[in-house]
């Protein structure tokens, strides 16, 4: 499920199952290819959704080109044929993708701010952490202007193939763009699929004039990996796993972060963007929560005070200068 941040550059599709079930039966054809790109414009192949005529009188559904096609039938997605009970046709083999090719103006770029796309999952996205760090970095000479690309459980694979990411890295002008695999052992356990959609994504992100971040997790003992993983993709590394493992208290339900933790990714990125110990920044962010969202359940619920704030702060500026080093 594909999500963007509410009041900053995109907006928020709703939660749903049938999205959940559309995603799980899409095939591994990449949603977004760059044709070519410059300074000002970008030409894309985007893949077209999939779409069959149900029939209700034989209870299946067609392909496009099958003869046995009625005038008249409904045009659906395959899952939503399927929710329906309909069957898949012999015609399968008809079955092929399809691309529109489109070209946009790129969004011009702005020297008056700093400009940052997260690529994620929920480690990303819970709590509105790219929102959170849109505002603690507000009142910057140059201050961030904050976007994210992400979907639920998503791996870098998923997300290169089943969103947008490709595509709204070269629609605008970023400055840094944010990468992030799934949590725990995913990075180790997926092995050259992970260093290669990390090159990928880092790849388009240097062409298009952004500097890539590689986002560590917070798996213990992954310092080594994930610094060899960011020199790899000529990537640099944001230390969220080093300054995560350097505190307690920070999750929520054992995978995801709770407000805490959720802040100490924020602060990360601000100590490494800005290159400066994280000081006297906000760090009450209710304001920001979406009501009955779960994933916002911990920025409702919880709070911090200044002296926990402090030590979050300088918990990300030691992983900062930690992270310089070899």
């Amino acid at each position: 499920m594909e999500r963007r941040v509410p009041g900053g550059r995109g907006e928020v599709p709703g939660r749903s199952a049938v999205i959940l079930a559309v995603l799980a039966l899409l095939s591994l054809a990449p949603r977004v290819e760059i044709v070519s790109a410059n300074d000002t414009t970008v030409t894309y192949r985007e893949l077209l959704p999939q779409r069959v005529a149900a029939d209700p009188t034989t209870r299946t559904f067609h392909y496009k080109g099958c003869p046995e096609i009625r005038s008249g039938e409904e045009w659906v997605c395959p899952a939503a044929a399927r929710l329906r009970g309909f069957k898949e046709h012999s015609c399968v083999s008809l079955r092929k993708d399809e691309y529109a090719t489109r070209t946009e103006t790129r969004v011009p770029s702005d020297s008056a701010h700093i400009a940052v796309l997260f690529i994620g999952n929920s480690l990303t996205y819970f709590n509105e952490m790219p929102r959170m760090t849109q505002e603690i970095g507000s009142r910057e000479h140059r201050p961030l202007l904050v976007d994210a690309i992400t979907q639920s459980g998503a791996s870098l694979e998923d997300l290169w193939f089943r969103t947008e990411a490709v595509k709204r890295i070269w629609q605008e002008h970023w400055d840094y763009v944010i990468l992030q695999e799934r949590g725990g052992h995913a990075a180790h356990d997926r092995g050259e699929l992970f260093h290669n959609y990390l090159g990928l994504f880092a790849g388009e992100a240097r062409k298009s004039g952004a500097s890539p971040l590689l986002f560590m997790t917070w798996n213990a003992g992954n310092e080594v990996f994930f610094k060899a993983a960011a020199r790899r993709a000529n990537a640099r590394l944001l230390p969220v796993g080093i300054a995560w493992n350097a505190l307690e208290n920070l999750d929520w339900d054992g995978s995801h972060p709770n407000l805490a933790g959720s802040y100490l990714i924020a602060c990360v990125v601000y100590a490494t963007i800005y290159d400066k110990v994280p000081r006297d920044l906000p760090f009450d962010f209710r304001h920001l929560a979406v009501p009955n969202e779960f994933y916002d359940k911990a920025l409702l619920e919880q709070t911090l005070n200044e002296e926990q704030a402090h030590t979050i702060q300088q918990a990300a500026w030691r992983a900062a200068e930690r992270a310089k080093n070899p």
